[in-house]
């Protein structure tokens, strides 16, 4: 009997040991992670409506928005409409609107507008198809291009375009 409650008291005493309060673990605080931004790309930046800021033509501005005399005063109507991805419409400086298809070189750096027709046909001397150079670095609300060759409704002059969103 003796023996017994030897035992007994050996496991009380080893049980009641582990659960002291000296041997528990300090609570741990998860550490909330925030998610690192990502930056948007090109592709994301380019798909929205534009209007025309300012446009030149081989150097020489043809329109500025908010300018009270325009060269070019058509230019206000201008739109790039670029909302739906691969999928564009354009309205000119003299009001002819053109719907067609629009892709990005995988650089980036060329805008590439496709399929341009209207009732009318296509834009005057472009066969259905605008290759526009981006310069610089799109941003949210700005999108800088430059046509890659004369345009022949620009007076066969290369055309430099500073768009704006909204």
């Amino acid at each position: 009997m003796k023996q017994y409650i030897l035992f007994v008291s050996f496991l009380a005493t080893l049980f009641l040991g582990a659960c002291s309060s000296k041997s528990d673990p300090t609570p741990v605080t998860p550490t909330p992670v925030t998610p690192t931004p990502v930056a948007p790309t090109v592709a994301d930046l380019v798909k929205k409506v534009w209007s025309a800021n300012s446009v030149s033509w081989d150097g020489v501005v043809q329109y500025s928005k908010g300018a009270t005399t325009n060269l070019v005063a058509g230019y206000s109507q201008f739109k790039l409409d670029l909302s739906i991805a691969g999928s564009v419409t354009l309205t000119e400086f003299d009001g002819k609107k053109f719907t067609g298809s629009y892709s990005l070189s995988s650089d980036n750096k060329k805008l590439t507008l496709t399929s341009l027709t209207s009732a009318e046909g296509a834009p005057s001397g472009t066969n259905g198809t605008l290759e526009l150079t981006i310069s610089g670095t799109p941003s949210a609300t700005s999108l800088a291009l430059e046509t890659s060759t004369a345009y022949i409704k620009a007076s066969n002059k290369k055309v430099a375009l500073t768009l704006v969103n909204p």
